[in-house]
């Protein structure tokens, strides 16, 4: 029994420090944020509401739809400050806990699961909150989004392109 304790200990810590990393807030290094498609909705014609209200003229978004988006931004907001904060306090209760002299593994369990749940909340309050506001768009509104993403698209490329060759061309 001596002898597993170290291994499941291992698996324990590495288990906490991949949910404490998974909280609200926590920022992946420049070099990965790319890889993984673009990030939430990428491929969508959908733009995140903050960006949405930024680009309200150019999409041309009527002051209804404007105003509720902006509630519907505030409340989601609310909401995800205060749920941040329970999730960081249930990574302090897994630190605690997992730093035990006895570690309870029934308990550290439990709270791993938690962390893992309150994440998937998160998500699923991010995808409730784009449905809703798309909700609000008319098709031509959507199609202008649409057009606003390619042209961003095309202009970081063009922007890589220029950086690659002025590095290319140091080098020469």
């Amino acid at each position: 029994m001596k002898k597993k304790l170290p291994a499941v200990s291992i698996g324990l810590f590495l288990s906490a420090a991949l949910f404490i990393t998974a909280q609200p807030g926590f920022r992946v290094p420049a070099s990965e944020r790319g890889q993984h498609g673009g990030g939430f909705f990428a491929d969508r014609d959908f733009l995140p509401p903050r960006l949405l209200l930024q680009a309200k003229d150019k999409i041309g978004l009527n002051a209804d739809q404007e105003k509720k988006i902006s509630a519907m931004l505030e409340a989601h907001e609310q909401w995800a400050i205060k749920f941040g904060a329970e999730m960081k306090l249930k990574a302090l209760k897994l630190r605690t806990a997992m730093s035990a002299e006895k570690t309870d593994f029934a308990k550290v369990e439990a709270l791993i699961r938690e962390q893992a749940g309150m994440h998937a909340d998160m998500q699923i309050a991010r995808l409730r909150l784009q449905k809703d506001v798309q909700a609000l768009l008319t098709p031509e509104q959507t199609a202008k989004i649409a057009g606003l993403k390619k042209d961003f698209r095309a202009g970081a490329r063009d922007g890589r392109r220029q950086r690659f060759e002025r590095r290319r061309g140091c080098r020469e």
